[in-house]
């Protein structure tokens, strides 16, 4: 079963600024997100089921945080993150 996957629009520009490598690394991400989304961790451990979670992508230099509505098969990213060793 696929989660279906909705992208709020701050992360959507997130999204667009990322270089070549992490466009590519975030596309691998998504697909994780879209069939096993609790592969992420929970970002708060003391509430673990609170459906707010993270995943990083591109070997840790980026980061999706989002929120899993397990019982409406949906996963809403609301936040991309990339760190750039310029």
């Amino acid at each position: 079963m696929a989660y279906s996957i909705d992208i709020d629009p701050d992360a959507r520009d997130q999204i667009r600024a990322l270089p070549s490598d992490g466009v590519a690394a975030f596309a691998e991400a998504m697909t994780v997100l879209s069939l096993v989304p609790k592969r992420g961790e929970p970002l708060n451990a003391d509430n673990p089921e609170g459906g707010m979670y993270h995943l990083p992508f591109g070997d840790g230099r980026g980061l999706i945080t989002y929120l899993l509505l397990t019982d409406q098969d949906q996963v809403h990213v609301l936040l991309v993150t990339w760190v750039s060793f310029e």
